[in-house]
């Protein structure tokens, strides 16, 4: 009978293993992520977990993309790219850093979560960093 709930209970809640350098933890009700900012992310369907100290990095970009807190974006702005931010509030202390890495002269674009415009650059190389004060991003 224990099976059949177990395999009920992953059909519906999905699989929710969490592994600790390769060994799996106990099942628990909960987590509890100690010195992360976690923030619910409506907008993607998500909860976004950004660890100080641990970078994200993205794909190459090449069209509109949505950063994660924590994240190195590489774009290639053979034509112009937008770049959205995730929201500043619960974010605070997180960095965000657009870097252009194919030498291209089209605009780069950055768009904070109310659609507000940033920072545009249209230069090879561009690098932009964006910090969190849990309001705002600030160019940096």
């Amino acid at each position: 009978m224990s099976r059949v709930l177990n395999w009920i209970d992953t059909l519906f809640f999905g699989v929710r293993r969490i592994f600790a350098a390769g060994v799996e933890l106990p099942e628990r009700p909960a987590l509890n992520f100690v010195g992360a900012v976690v923030t619910d992310n409506p907008a993607e369907n998500r909860t976004d977990v950004f660890v100080p100290g641990a970078w994200l990095v993205s794909p190459v970009v090449t069209t509109t993309y949505t950063a994660r807190p924590g994240e190195l974006v590489r774009v290639n702005a053979h034509d112009p790219v937008t770049v959205r931010l995730p929201p500043a509030a619960g974010n605070v202390g997180a960095e965000v850093v657009v870097k252009e890495i194919a030498g291209e002269e089209e605009a780069i674009e950055v768009l904070a979560s109310t659609g507000q415009q940033v920072a545009r650059d249209g230069y090879p190389n561009a690098t932009i960093r964006l910090v969190s004060d849990g309001a705002t991003w600030i160019l940096i």
